[in-house]
């Protein structure tokens, strides 16, 4: 440790540390992802490079850590559901804007009825909004913008969410409820 003296032999006065700039909206998103169990990091970092190794992962391997740093390289481009809603000619072309959300994800009553387009806008039906988040993310998956998650796992997301009213991102991790679950997909996306 360097010991900082003025020229009369006094000790200088520490210098005042930098002020830390305000969180951002999608900082304050990201960092909403600590109270998840996602991490113990404290994360601070606005940065969407640095930040990238923490949400653009699988629930469980948020959860771990996914330190395996022989991974092939991450693909972490998700869109919003606002944004499929607004670029329908981008979607891939298996899942057309007509066709009924019950045709990829099990539901029943009126959510299953609505077209994938209609369920991108939050439906009453729809608690948390974690259909729409749900349609966005497999939209996410087949389209190749995210690839940290297959099909089946954005899939087995809704079933387990559908049928138990949570979502338990990996073995023993306490469940997740709607609010954070669509918290964790949002976190996902640009």
């Amino acid at each position: 440790m360097v010991d900082h003296e003025q020229q009369d032999g006094k000790p200088a006065a520490p210098a005042a540390a930098p002020a830390i700039p305000p969180l951002t909206p999608r900082g304050a998103a990201r960092r909403r992802i600590a109270g998840l169990g996602v991490s113990g990091v404290v994360m601070t970092v606005a940065s969407s490079n640095a930040m990238a190794s923490i949400v653009c992962k699988s629930p469980s391997g948020a959860l771990s850590g996914n330190l395996n740093s022989n991974a092939p390289r991450t693909t972490c481009e998700g869109r919003s559901p606002g944004y499929w809603k607004n670029h329908p000619n981008r979607w891939p072309s298996e899942v057309r804007t007509s066709d009924s959300f019950s045709k990829f994800f099990h539901c029943n009553g009126k959510l299953g009825g609505y077209s994938c387009m209609k369920i991108l806008t939050k439906q009453t039906e729809d608690k948390n909004a974690v259909a729409m988040h749900i349609m966005a993310q497999y939209l996410n998956v087949v389209s190749g913008k995210i690839n940290f998650l297959t099909r089946q796992a954005v899939i087995d997301m809704w079933n387990e969410y559908y049928t138990q009213g949570t979502y338990t991102p990996a073995e023993g991790a306490t469940p997740w409820s709607g609010s954070q679950l669509v918290t964790y997909l949002t976190s996902t996306q640009g």
